[in-house]
């Protein structure tokens, strides 16, 4: 790929800017195909699911037209929701990250099935700024838990 084909779009590097990073640093990094550590708990929160149910959940936002950004990491699927909209969930599986918790991400470009440092964008972010609803992914979630038999029906 030229080093044309990586810059950053502007949408992305104000998507970053929100989190306090610096815009210049990402670019950077994501040029030279390095991932860019965002803190968590600013401009969102991450819900940790695990990788089989949380691939579910996500397909469900998906048909519902709900899905905001979705990162596949090491740690499962990571989903970004508002800041504090996960608070009390109780669900198998599921980890709340907040601050001062830090997530590190490949370039918007970088979907699945394709990895940066074992990472990749499920979703990629949008130039809106959209998140997951909390609540919609609990019940995508729900449901997956479900159908998995990890969940009473």
């Amino acid at each position: 790929m030229t080093a044309e084909g990586k810059v950053a779009p502007a949408w992305a590097l104000e998507w970053v800017r929100r989190t306090g990073v610096s815009p210049d640093d990402a670019a950077r990094a994501w040029a030279a195909d390095e991932l860019v550590e965002l803190p968590v708990g600013v401009a969102w929160d991450l819900v940790v699911l695990p990788v089989r149910e949380g691939w579910r959940a996500v397909q469900i936002l998906q048909d519902l037209g709900e899905a905001g950004p979705v990162l596949l990491t090491p740690q499962g699927v990571s989903v970004l929701v508002p800041p504090g909209s996960a608070r009390g969930w109780h669900l198998p599986g599921a980890r709340i990250l907040r601050r001062p918790g830090t997530v590190e991400a490949p370039p918007p470009r970088v979907t699945a099935p394709h990895t940066l440092c074992r990472r990749s964008w499920i979703v990629p972010p949008d130039g809106g700024g959209t998140l997951s609803d909390a609540d919609a992914l609990w019940g995508a979630y729900a449901a997956a838990l479900t159908a998995d038999g990890r969940v009473g029906r």
